[in-house]
């Protein structure tokens, strides 16, 4: 136990805490299986040396040595082991079928034919003698395995070429990243190493300086910076030793959901857009880079106390940090990129990145680490082609299988249950039966196999348990339901199962869903009426209005004498009543023209008459007061009274009062 308490504080020791003799006579090695002459320990170099034997298993190609007797005067084809006499004969024969299909031999492991047994070959005897069913297409399973194991190899290669491998006076051999104290472009000059004829690094300058960073004085005179920016959000923090200085995030809403890219770079494609979100998000974009710009600056004495600055900024992201090739903040000299998988940048995001560029790992526990997890992966893709292929069965056998699979693979995980380096922050479990049931949609295959046992709780590769991968909502019921009849059976909180689903509920919520559609019909219906009523009125005015214009255009026409417009036939009948209508009509207009006419005689003969004195009495067109005229003028009028001005009109009326 105690032992095993020493391994796990030594896997996530920071450099910040070791001692100050932790390096002394250490020796820099150019990768983690090489071994230095001066090894006290010969437990120690037994380990090195099994553990570089591992990685050399595991290594299933063919590694070519770079020297001039590799190349060969003629040309030739390795996998057939054929030689030619031209160019042109060596690219037919790569087009060949007999090439491709040594090709799918050697990667099956198998001895290649020669082109005159192939030529005897036929189909049936390709899948019964070889296993290969097809020449010209590609195997899932080879395919799936070559590509793990290259995607593997390569992602240790690029560690190795990140990482300075220290081996100690002890024997023990550690790693650091390289971006702590060197950056990308340099090179190391190892000591037992003359390859290198360009100017690099010395094997003593590079270990001086691991070791005066486990020498700094914390009084922020030595200070590291981490910034990250990608996807709208920015964090930045300033760190003395393993403590935080000062640290600011920003988040901003600069991509539309499920759209994947910057309203920028939409814009900068030729695709703008000129909806309200697409404004907001323009925006949104230059406040961030202002309020980036505005901190950066705020920051300027961190920066210049600084000697190393991690940075994280994706593809178009690298405009909030830098003006082109340079930076919006000063000593850009010890600026590095972060060498790790970055998540969502925020505040706990950078002091985990932090924390992993300044940890010290064993390099024992980081190769034996990454062959169980090689090797893991390799068997979950076995498994997962297995019951991808398996899923659509359906048979107590193959549940059986399944669930001695699943059985299995719990045991592997808890026997190597052990403690895992600091770097490798994923899980890895394996895809159960329950996730490929999920998957497919199988609501009877999923309550088979929660009833014979199978855990709900159980993540793959990815972190996920079955219900989440669940995108039908009857297979997302199928679980709730099991987990109202056995509440008490799993943690389905860890299975991320929100709630039970019972039958009283399901009951309800059919209920409510009934009424919610009868509401909506009854709406329907409601609305089909209106509809329906609006269109008979609108057909019924626009009748009259065609009516009433055909009438009005053919009464014109009487009237003028002319012939009418419309195409509608009317009687003889008809026109003479409309003739005789028009004559009456004529003849009323003339007898109140004549009215008139008389009206205005009667007005201008009554001028004539005697004007009367100031009794209140006054004629039609003088002023009652002063008996002026009013012809031509607009009098006022008080009572039965009129008056040529206001002022006869006040003298009036006191005259009446006075009586």
């Amino acid at each position: 136990m105690e032992a095993s308490n020493l391994q796990q504080e030594k896997r996530h020791r920071s450099i910040f805490d070791l001692p100050t003799t932790f390096l002394d006579s250490c020796r820099l090695l150019p990768s983690p299986s090489s071994f230095s002459s001066f090894s006290a320990n010969p437990i120690s170099d037994t380990k090195a040396a099994s553990s570089s034997s591992t990685l050399e298993t595991l290594d299933d190609y063919p590694k070519i040595e770079h020297s001039a007797n590799n190349y060969l005067s003629r040309w030739s084809c390795n996998t057939c082991k054929s030689e030619f006499d031209s160019l042109q004969e060596q690219r037919s024969h790569f087009k060949s079928d007999v090439h491709r299909f040594n090709v799918k031999l050697s990667i099956a492991g198998k001895g290649i034919v020669k082109e005159e047994d192939f030529d005897e070959l036929t189909a049936d005897s390709l899948f019964k003698d070889y296993d290969i069913s097809s020449i010209s297409g590609s195997e899932d399973e080879v395919d799936k395995r070559s590509w793990a194991q290259n995607g593997m190899h390569k992602g240790l290669d690029e560690n190795v070429k990140r990482k300075l491998f220290i081996q100690l006076q002890t024997g023990e051999k550690v790693s650091v990243w390289k971006c702590l104290v060197l950056d990308e472009s340099e090179n190391i000059l190892y000591e037992n190493d003359p390859s290198y004829c360009m100017p690099c690094v010395k094997e003593s300058d590079v270990i001086e300086k691991l070791k005066f960073v486990i020498r700094e004085p914390r009084d922020n005179t030595h200070l590291r910076v981490v910034l990250l920016a990608s996807g709208g959000h920015f964090a930045g923090c300033v760190f003395d030793g393993s403590s935080v200085v000062a640290h600011k995030t920003f988040h901003r809403y600069v991509v539309r959901a499920k759209a994947g890219k910057k309203q920028s770079s939409k814009d900068a494609s030729g695709r703008a857009a000129h909806s309200a979100g697409a404004s907001l998000r323009r925006y949104n974009e230059l406040a961030l880079k202002k309020e980036i710009q505005e901190l950066l600056a705020s920051w300027k004495p961190y920066f210049e106390a600084s000697s190393c600055i991690f940075i994280y900024s994706p593809s178009n992201n690298r405009q909030l940090l830098f003006n082109g090739e340079k930076a919006y903040f000063s000593n850009q000299t010890v600026a590095r990129n972060v060498p790790l998988t970055v998540r969502r940048p925020t505040f706990k995001e950078a002091r985990r990145i932090y924390h992993q560029l300044t940890q010290v790992a064993y390099d024992m526990d980081e190769a034996e680490s990454s062959a169980s997890i090689e090797d893991d992966s390799l068997f979950r893709l076995s498994t997962i082609s297995i019951n991808s292929q398996e899923s659509c069965k359906i048979g107590t056998e193959d549940n059986l299988e399944r669930k001695e699979a699943t059985e299995a693979c719990s045991s592997n995980k808890k026997s190597d249950d052990l403690p895992v380096s600091s770097e490798s922050e994923h899980e890895f479990s394996l895809s159960t039966p329950l996730h490929e049931a999920a998957k497919c949609g199988d609501c009877h295959k999923i309550l088979e196999l929660l009833e014979q046992g199978l855990d709900p709780c159980i993540k793959d590769e990815r972190g996920r348990t079955a219900y989440m991968l669940a995108t039908e909502k009857e297979v997302r019921n199928t679980f709730r339901r099991f987990m109202a009849s056995n509440l008490d059976k799993w943690d389905w909180l860890a299975a991320k199962v929100p709630s039970a689903l019972t039958k009283e509920m399901e009951e309800s919520q059919a209920a409510k869903q009934a009424d919610k559609d009868a509401k909506r019909k009854a709406r329907a219906k409601e609305l089909k009426k209106l509809r329906k009523a609006r269109e008979k009125k609108a057909q019924a005015e626009a009748v009259l209005a065609q009516n009433s214009s055909n009438q009005g255009a053919n009464l014109v026409s009487v009237l003028e004498g002319k012939p009418q417009s419309s195409g509608i036939a009317i009687s003889r009948e008809e026109e003479l009543k409309r003739a005789a209508a028009a004559a009456d009509e004529r003849e009323k207009r003339a007898a109140a023209a004549e009215r008139r006419i008389a009206a205005a005689a009667a007005a201008a003969t009554s001028v004539n008459a005697p004007p009367q004195g100031k009794s209140g009495i006054s004629s039609g067109i003088n002023c009652s007061y002063c008996n002026a005229s009013l012809a031509g003028k607009i009098p006022f009028h008080r009572y039965n009274y009129k008056y040529c001005s206001t002022t006869c009109m006040h003298l009036h009326t006191e005259m009446l009062e006075d009586g």
